[in-house]
């Protein structure tokens, strides 16, 4: 009796822990391998939010199954992170210890949580900040849902410390990051949030890209002359800490100079392949074969890249080409690839999505281009392409019963 009271109080002790292994963060294999890529892609040029990078590719590489992997970033993170940095360093190592059935080292870092706990303590129930700030830089990775909740966070943990100016940087980031993802516009207020991390944060290159991209954009992409000079100016940042850029022409020849400097950077050799590839979007049908082929043989490099974390690059790659004048048959056969793959619903629904397209546009079959739209619209996930569906099967001219009777019936997700 006593070793189940001792078990049960162990697992007790875990579940009230603040950290990775209890916030919820668990999402298709897909996407946990997405995230682990970027993070590590970013993790060179990560500087205060290092240790935090470390600590969620570990709870990452555990719900893949890789618990050596895990524990190496785990033990990465804690030699990055100091004080109360700790806190949910510690408690993952604690859960990490629990699952590979190691009960005494998962009790010793129980007890190191405790110690801690008493040496930075906060209000009753209430997490320390550090913590706060560490969960919504976690969830900022994920969902657009996750990000807000991960503003509203770094809100809370700001009112507490407000002078941790990477929380306030990290705060627009996730703000702007949501918002595009929601709507089109930007409230005045997520610019002035934005401005004010800024003037606070004038080193972080991100936030200024962010800042410059939607001054420009509320002015119908019209650059004042000093817009064009801080432009210039951050181009230069850029080079040494590449991240994504918005005007397709500069996009392509900044991504080409980056690439240039660091030829081995799987990252910016992903950012030039989807740089080319808005480049053809724009062009639509006048993109040359030159340009389709160049677009095509990156893409696929991408993949090889990235093979855990490439479900998206190879619709892309689909589409591109689509549009060569000798790859359709090509592009329908890595499409049959995809379809026959065990994939999760919004992946499902992505796929289906851009299939529905495909066929109408290149394979001239409106049949199974709506039969395809239908699946996609069917899925009930908070995602835009599904909406995007459910326009699509508004828009059939032609009286069709079964599409009418479809739409009738069909659910908004909650």
């Amino acid at each position: 009796m006593s070793g189940c009271s001792s078990d049960s109080a162990h697992s007790g002790a875990l579940l009230s822990l603040q950290c990775h292994f209890t916030w919820e963060l668990h999402h298709s294999k897909n996407v946990q391998f997405f995230v682990r890529d970027r993070l590590e892609d970013f993790l060179p040029q990560s500087t205060s939010w290092r240790g935090e990078n470390y600590n969620l590719q570990g709870f990452l590489q555990a719900g893949l199954g890789h618990f050596s992997e895990a524990l190496s970033r785990f033990h990465s993170a804690s030699e990055t992170l100091t004080g109360p940095g700790r806190l949910v360093n510690y408690s993952d190592l604690a859960w990490l210890h629990h699952e590979r059935g190691e009960q005494e080292q998962s009790q010793e870092y129980l007890s190191r949580v405790e110690k801690l706990s008493r040496k930075y303590p906060t209000e009753v129930d209430q997490p320390h900040p550090t913590v706060l700030a560490e969960k919504a830089f976690s969830l900022m990775q994920f969902n657009n849902d996750r990000k807000l909740l991960a503003v509203e966070l770094f809100e809370e943990a700001l009112k507490k410390q407000p002078e941790r100016v990477e929380w306030l940087s990290a705060q627009a980031i996730a703000l702007v990051s949501a918002k595009r993802y929601s709507q089109y516009s930007m409230h005045k207020e997520v610019l002035s949030k934005m401005r004010r991390a800024r003037d606070r944060d004038p080193d972080n290159v991100r936030l200024c890209a962010e800042y410059l991209y939607q001054k420009v954009w509320r002015k119908q992409n019209v650059c004042t002359e000093e817009q064009q000079r801080e432009a210039t100016a951050l181009v230069a940042q850029l080079l040494e800490n590449p991240v994504r850029t918005y005007r397709v022409e500069a996009a392509v020849d900044l991504a080409e100079k980056a690439l240039q400097k660091l030829p081995d950077s799987r990252y910016l050799k992903s950012c030039l392949a989807m740089c080319l590839k808005w480049q053809m979007d724009q062009q639509r049908e006048s993109a040359s074969q030159e340009l389709i082929e160049r677009t095509a043989a990156l893409l696929g490099e991408v993949i090889s890249l990235y093979p855990d974390s490439c479900f998206r690059t190879e619709i892309d790659l689909a589409n591109v080409l689509a549009k060569s004048n000798h790859s359709l048959t090509q592009a329908d056969r890595l499409y049959q690839d995809l379809l026959q793959r065990d994939l999760d619903p919004a992946s499902k629904q992505m796929l289906y999505n851009n299939y529905a397209k495909f066929l109408k546009l290149y394979k001239k079959n409106h049949v199974a281009s709506i039969e395809y739209h239908m699946r996609a619209a069917a899925i009930p996930v908070h995602e835009q392409v599904r909406v995007n569906s459910i326009t699509q099967l508004q828009r059939i001219h032609s009286p069709n019963s079964q599409v009418e009777a479809f739409l009738r019936n069909i659910q908004e997700p909650p």
